[in-house]
């Protein structure tokens, strides 16, 4: 009898000290998670910080697809419209190249040093068989000419080649003078570098080198 009211103790005093520890586990959780939970104003911080890196990651890609959009949607246009990226340069053929060359030697002939000059970039250098220092600009260019048309000259090319580029061409080899106040006549190497001018939609000389052959 007195085993039976001892093991009912005993399994009554388990029972009361497993509540007890159950309800103090219990209790440790709640107060833990209750003091690291965040704040109403730390949980909104937490909820924009979260929106806005949402938004920071996602942006740059928006912001790219729409770039790569309007980029491609540029070329198609401008090549729709006969451009591209750059504007279309302008086509030259070799007699065009040939006439520039004529319109400077008609310059000469019409004895006028303003003509000449016209077929001149305002910034041209010049560099004259007959001068150490080269002309710059066209009012430099115009100065040295006046001389030159005085002696009624005449030019022909004997030997050229002609290279073009995006927007230029050069003419190079060996030109004649001949000077009608006195029939004389002076070959020389040359150089013409025409420029398109986007602006005045016309050929100019940017450079003209012209030096004297060697002797023998």
């Amino acid at each position: 009898e007195k085993i039976r009211l001892r093991c009912g103790l005993t399994l009554t005093m388990v029972k009361f000290w497993s509540r007890f520890l159950l309800v103090v586990i219990s209790m440790v959780v709640v107060c833990t998670s209750t003091a690291f939970a965040p704040t109403p104003i730390a949980a909104k911080q937490m909820s924009r910080t979260t929106k806005t890196t949402k938004t920071t990651t996602t942006t740059p890609h928006i912001i790219l697809h729409a770039g790569l959009k309007q980029f491609i949607s540029k070329i198609r246009r401008q090549k729709k419209e006969g451009g591209g990226i750059f504007p279309a340069p302008k086509e030259v053929t070799q007699q065009q190249v040939l006439d520039l060359f004529h319109v400077w030697n008609d310059g000469l002939r019409s004895g006028q040093s303003s003509i000449v000059a016209k077929t001149y970039a305002n910034d041209a250098i010049l560099i004259p068989t007959s001068l150490n220092e080269p002309r710059v600009g066209s009012t430099s260019i115009q100065e040295y000419f006046e001389n030159v048309v005085k002696r009624n000259p005449s030019v022909t090319i004997i030997d050229g080649t002609i290279t073009m580029g995006y927007n230029w061409a050069m003419n190079i080899g060996i030109y004649e003078w001949v000077f009608g106040d006195d029939g004389s006549k002076k070959q020389a190497r040359f150089t013409f570098v025409y420029v398109y001018n986007e602006d005045s939609k016309e050929w100019k000389i940017t450079h003209h080198h012209s030096s004297a052959l060697p002797k023998g």
